[in-house]
């Protein structure tokens, strides 16, 4: 009893101080602009009277901390090149650029190192807190290094201009889900024709002309469309979207791109995320681009791809402010078009096997990269019976760093949840030394060697028919994963990403049905009646059965000449 006394009192005693005491919660040390003339540290003061030091080893800041004012304080180096950057001027500078911001009591040389340094923050006298980089965190130009009430720093990635949402949930929320290439063009059409008032679009590339069509024939009903691209995706930007700008910026449109240089440098590494908002109240999220082969016309392959359209002002008004918050961030411009060839529609049929299905009372939670993206390793290691992953692709992040969803799936696994995980054929992602097919290996071999409910396949997308795997979903019990990240360390890390993990029986049945059918693999009809003599694998059947013959026959002249 006496002990648990004593820890009690001790808690108590840890929490107070705790609260009192105040805190480095940011270190800015290397940053884009050159000279780092916009480095920073934030201090969350305490409610306390008393005298705040801080010193990197080589120079002191002194600064009288008032009873009754607790709060943040910004420490920048140049108030000037801070303000020109983040848009407002910090509490102290330590370079005498501007009256508009005080100086605080130095003594000697304060300024941050780039790589190495260190920090030690005291309160009359009493030593507070004690950081060091490397150590406490690896430095790295251009991150913000955060630490809040935990005191661990870095728990996500947070890059200059970056933003810092927490988890947000919204209930009774109603909405539709639907597969590409079945019946996504159609959901996609009605969005756009139906807007009134307003459309805001994000992208990571846009290259389908009878959908630029549908937002101009919106801009000329009177909708304000506003459109944020990628400027610079891998392979650059595809020769098709110029055409589609041009459109769209001819027709009144204001198109921007996520790109920028230097000191204008982009917070993200890339803008890759999927969405569009309609009228306030309608919110379209998907794991495909705006391209032909993503939202394929009814009765034409595509891509295997997952999206949800949900009815809701509240999460209309949560992402609008994620997208205003983006497009009026550091490394934004105008985007410019030209003419040029448009993006040609497949020519391969396809027999569509589901339809969009509507829900209602759901319960939303909003996943944003790299704000939280950490909520679908905490979904998975939530689960109970299932965890089913359809990814494009899955790779173990650098310097041997782990993947932590792949992780998370692996240890529901051990504890004997149904892990079962598709990865994407297609030829890019299974010719090089370490992708798709040897990771399918390395789970089944783990999974045998320990002897867990983990399996992994590859869908070659011609047997179900498909251009290829494009999907970045999850199924974990009866929550749903529909997003555009894809299973990498820079899209949990630095990509702009967005997407929802929905809990609904409804919507879990949905997309578990489309899981099934392309785990089973099964080919549907191409037969040459159902899809015409352009079916690669009818032609090649043919010319097997035709090399068999003449193999046949050959081997029975040859008989019958040394046999007669």
């Amino acid at each position: 009893m006496r002990i648990l006394s004593l820890f009690l009192l001790f808690l108590i005693l840890y929490i107070s101080y705790s609260v009192a005491d105040p805190m480095i919660s940011e270190v800015y040390p290397d940053t884009w602009v050159k000279g780092d003339e916009d480095e920073f540290v934030t201090i969350n003061m305490s409610s306390e009277p008393g005298l705040i030091s801080l010193s990197d080893g080589e120079g002191t800041i002194t600064i009288i901390q008032e009873g009754n004012k607790a709060g943040k304080i910004i420490i920048a180096r140049n108030g000037e090149a801070f303000r020109r950057v983040w848009g407002h001027y910090p509490d102290y500078e330590i370079v005498n650029s501007t009256l508009s911001v005080p100086e605080p009591a130095i003594k000697g040389k304060f300024q941050l190192a780039n790589k190495n340094d260190e920090l030690s923050l005291t309160q009359d006298g009493r030593l507070i807190q004690n950081i060091s980089w490397p150590g406490d965190f690896q430095p790295k130009q251009g991150q913000i290094h955060f630490s809040y009430q935990d005191r661990k720093w870095d728990r996500r990635v947070l890059m200059a201009g970056g933003s810092n949402h927490v988890p947000d949930v919204f209930s009774h929320i109603s909405g539709v889900v639907f597969v590409s290439p079945d019946c996504s063009r159609k959901i996609l059409e009605d969005l756009l024709s139906e807007a009134q008032n307003e459309v805001l679009l994000n992208v990571y590339e846009f290259t389908d002309p009878g959908f630029a069509e549908l937002i101009c024939d919106a801009i000329t009903r009177g909708v304000k469309v506003t459109v944020l691209l990628e400027g610079g995706p891998v392979g650059g930007v595809p020769v098709d979207e110029y055409p589609v700008i041009k459109n769209l910026t001819d027709s009144g449109a204001r198109v921007l791109m996520m790109s920028g240089s230097d000191e204008e440098h982009a917070p993200y590494r890339y803008d890759h995320a999927k969405y569009i908002i309609s009228d306030k109240k309608k919110v379209l999220l998907t794991t495909e681009n705006f391209k032909l082969h993503s939202f394929p016309p009814s009765g034409y392959s595509g891509n295997r791809g997952w999206g949800i359209l949900l009815d809701s002002p509240e999460l209309a008004t949560y992402f609008s402010d994620v997208f205003k918050e983006d497009i009026n961030g550091p490394g934004i411009c105008n985007a410019s078009g030209r003419f040029g060839e448009v993006e040609d529609p497949s020519e391969e049929l396809y027999r569509p096997t589901f339809s969009a299905t509507t829900f209602s009372d759901a319960e939303v939670t909003p996943v944003l990269s790299p704000d939280t993206s950490y909520l679908i390793s905490d979904m998975i290691n939530e689960s109970r019976d299932r965890v089913w992953i359809e990814q494009a692709y899955i790779t173990e992040y650098p310097d041997g760093k782990k993947n932590p969803f792949l992780g998370a799936a692996v240890n529901a696994a051990r504890r004997g949840v149904d892990v079962r995980i598709i990865l994407d054929g297609y030829y890019y992602n299974i010719e090089g030394d370490k992708d798709n097919d040897e990771m399918v290996i390395s789970l089944q071999t783990l999974a045998s060697r320990e002897n867990i409910t983990l399996k992994a396949k590859i869908l070659y997308p011609e047997k179900n028919n498909l251009l290829k795997l494009h999907t970045k979903g999850v199924i974990a019990d009866n929550r749903v994963l529909v997003s555009s990240m894809n299973w990498n360390e820079n899209s949990a890390c630095f990509n702009r990403e967005a997407g929802v993990i929905v809990n609904s029986k409804t919507v879990a049945s949905y997309f578990a049905s489309v899981f099934l059918q392309d785990w089973s693999g099964s080919e549907l009809d191409k037969t040459p009646a159902a899809y015409g003599a352009s079916n690669k694998d009818g032609i090649i059947q043919v010319i097997q059965v035709l090399a068999l013959g003449g193999v046949m026959v050959f081997l029975i002249l040859l008989y019958r000449r040394y046999h007669r």
